[in-house]
């Protein structure tokens, strides 16, 4: 039973799982494939995935950025422009990254229309 309580018991962002769960209602592998492909849900599970991609890859920016701000530091003091452009560069991407982030822990249930 799918419920609130139980929805994150189920596995998830697979085609096939939907070609599973369609198929116990006797829908054939090949409409629901093509119902879902009409459909877009193909293109949106390979953008949720795509998100998730970039959400790591913004990650490692930051990682290389703060290592560069502690170089620019070193060098420059903290007081110089590039130490705070840096700055400014690192905190953007961390504000992006946690909203793309929030994205992707949103609760399963729910009923977009």
């Amino acid at each position: 039973m799918v419920n609130e309580k139980t929805i994150n018991n189920f596995k998830q962002n697979k085609i096939k799982y939907l070609v599973k769960d369609f198929a116990e209602y006797g829908v054939s592998e090949e409409a629901t494939r093509e119902i879902l492909l009409k459909r877009g849900i193909n293109k949106w599970l390979a953008n949720r995935m795509a998100i998730i991609n970039l959400k790591d890859e913004l990650l490692q920016v930051i990682r290389e950025n703060l290592g560069l701000m502690q170089m620019v530091a070193i060098v420059e003091g903290k007081d110089s422009l590039k130490y705070k452009e840096v700055l400014g560069v690192l905190k953007a991407t961390n504000n992006i990254r946690q909203r793309i982030r929030k994205i992707c822990h949103s609760k399963r249930w729910q009923f977009p229309e």
